[in-house]
């Protein structure tokens, strides 16, 4: 689309204008959405054993792999010994009873994400009594306009950030993008999830918002997208000239426009907040300077006493 030139400054409204300029580079083609981080195939790790809990190894909203324990269970012979008044150490204890009984070991078979921490050190525990609760998955469930859905396609990037605190800047891809269910008066936009992970993530249940990055152009001549004007059916670019004489009706432009470039004419309330040109008109000259006294002829006389403010007939003796 091209634009067109506008040979006066106008902006959307006063207390949001300011000076852009017209550059080329690469442009970035992003469709704005938002949504919310949600959880998904929820399951609960529990003890498989009749023992006590001697270590808790994760924390609330944190991530865990298949070799990383989330905890270590005992045997309940290991907990009697451990808390039996004895000379030997705790720790020798625990090393010589691991060669027969190894502490089980409480893990997610695949990378989880841990919702909720149950187990607590040094508490007896039955089997099956819950430990932890955790996800399979954490995806980024975000919402597509109508105006956008045919934009997005599976694979793209998603640059996203908490509403809280837009400067936490997160990356992820859409995995999977579904149009909503059109309505009969309606037109509906689409649904996409993102997989995280523990290196771009937020907490579930976090509002957050982001781009979606659907296309790039090398060399692009570009604007900001609210410095133009759409009028009659045509785009045009408000830009800065250099002026000469102006009429009432015309105006000389020096600089900063070419001859025959289509414009755009506004009326003063259209232009909400930027001035419109107009004439200039020269100042009177200010009046002379001077004290003055009544003469007692009905005239008035500058104290300077100068030939040209005397009467005619006022001569000096």
């Amino acid at each position: 689309m091209n634009g067109l030139l506008l040979a006066a400054f106008l902006a959307s409204n006063a207390s949001a204008q300011q000076v852009g300029e017209v550059r080329r580079g690469p442009l970035e083609m992003r469709v704005k959405v938002k949504g919310t981080v949600v959880p998904e195939d929820v399951f609960r790790l529990k003890s498989s054993i009749d023992g006590r809990i001697e270590a808790v190894l994760a924390s609330t909203y944190s991530w865990s792999g298949p070799d990383t324990p989330l905890a270590l269970v005992v045997d309940g012979q290991l907990a009697a010994l451990i808390d039996s008044r004895q000379t030997t150490s705790t720790e020798v204890l625990e090393k010589r009873w691991q060669e027969v009984y190894q502490p089980n070991r409480v893990r997610c078979l695949d990378e989880c994400f841990v919702l909720s921490v149950f187990a607590r050190p040094k508490k007896k525990v039955l089997p099956n009594a819950v430990l932890f609760e955790a996800a399979q998955e954490l995806l980024l469930k975000g919402r597509v306009r109508p105006e956008d859905r045919h934009l997005i396609q599976e694979g793209q990037r998603v640059d996203f950030w908490p509403v809280s605190d837009p400067k936490f800047r997160q990356r992820a891809k859409i995995r999977t993008f579904m149009l909503d269910v059109q309505g009969q008066k309606a037109d509906s936009g689409g649904t996409f999830t993102a997989r995280l992970d523990p290196k771009n993530y937020l907490d579930p249940g976090t509002e957050w918002e982001g781009t979606v990055l659907f296309g790039t152009k090398k060399g692009a001549l570009q604007v900001p997208t609210n410095a133009l004007i759409n009028y009659k059916g045509g785009t045009y670019l408000p830009v800065r000239v250099s002026t000469g004489v102006t009429t009432d009706d015309l105006t000389e432009i020096t600089a900063g426009v070419d001859e025959k470039r289509e414009i755009v004419i506004l009326d003063a309330p259209q232009m909400k907040g930027a001035e419109p040109h107009h004439r200039v008109t020269e100042p009177l000259p200010p009046p002379k300077s001077g004290t003055f006294i009544q003469d007692g002829r009905g005239g008035n006389r500058a104290l300077d006493d100068s030939p040209k403010d005397k009467p005619a007939e006022d001569d000096d003796e």
